[in-house]
């Protein structure tokens, strides 16, 4: 059984590397400069709504890693990076000043911390490089099934996540999922579904109307835990977009 042993360590290392490689592109990545949002009045009402949209995959934070909880003294410090491909580049690019953009790369730290009864709660900063955007937000999570080696974990979470920096612009989102998980050994693939409520709110000098609208999210991933670093890879669709994150979380 030594080689079972060996052979997990050794993918251990090889994920733990792959991860930090795609953590620092995800930090230094180049993006297109001026790709900044200037003006939205350059937007038709069509191209305001598509521009919201793909903000809405920007802003939105998706879960990520298990549905397990923290417990009563778990405390978790993640540090990760999200890459958001756009449906609607043309939009973001009028905006921008006729900048070419095809993705929004974006970098943060999330804090999150166990409660009695199954609770999580959590924090997150997050800022896009090149741009002025800054996001912030938090969740609350609740276990509804705490599975282990031989049963699933099912959780349930609402969070919220806020735009600023754009002038024009007061942005926000809600959202409500549920996520599946199972640990397989180290590793732990987990599935997420979620619906996601977006309110994108133009200021009055853009000529432009409020945006109310809700879509669905999907989630993927896949986490593993080496020694006390937990790393999570995750694929998620959101309002058309797709967006591809990497954690590298410190427990205690």
């Amino acid at each position: 059984m030594q080689w079972i042993r060996d052979s997990g360590i050794v993918m251990h290392q090889r994920l733990a590397t792959v991860s930090l490689a795609l953590l620092t592109l995800t930090l230094t990545g180049p993006v297109c400069a001026g790709s900044t949002i200037h003006d939205l009045s350059l937007l038709t009402p069509a191209q305001f709504l598509q521009l919201s949209t793909d903000l809405s995959a920007v802003v939105t934070d998706p879960p990520m890693g298990s549905a397990a909880p923290l417990g009563l003294a778990g405390f978790q410090i993640s540090l990760y990076g999200r890459d958001t491909r756009l449906a609607h580049a043309n939009a973001w690019s009028i905006a921008s000043g006729g900048s070419s953009i095809s993705n929004v790369p974006a970098a943060g730290l999330r804090l999150s911390k166990g409660l009695p009864f199954g609770f999580d709660v959590g924090g997150f900063y997050m800022t896009a490089p090149d741009t002025h955007i800054r996001i912030y937000g938090g969740d609350i999570r609740y276990a509804l099934i705490q599975g282990g080696a031989l049963s699933p974990s099912l959780g349930i979470r609402a969070s919220y996540a806020r735009l600023t920096g754009v002038n024009q612009l007061s942005f926000d989102t809600k959202s409500l999922d549920l996520t599946l998980s199972q640990e397989l050994g180290p590793f732990t693939p987990f599935a997420a579904w979620g619906r996601v409520w977006t309110q994108s709110n133009p200021s009055a000098s853009t000529g432009l109307s409020n945006e109310s609208f809700s879509h669905n999210e999907f989630v993927l991933g896949l986490a593993t835990t080496l020694a006390l670093f937990e790393i999570d890879l995750e694929a998620a669709r959101i309002a058309g977009n797709y967006a591809y994150s990497v954690s590298l979380g410190l427990s205690f």
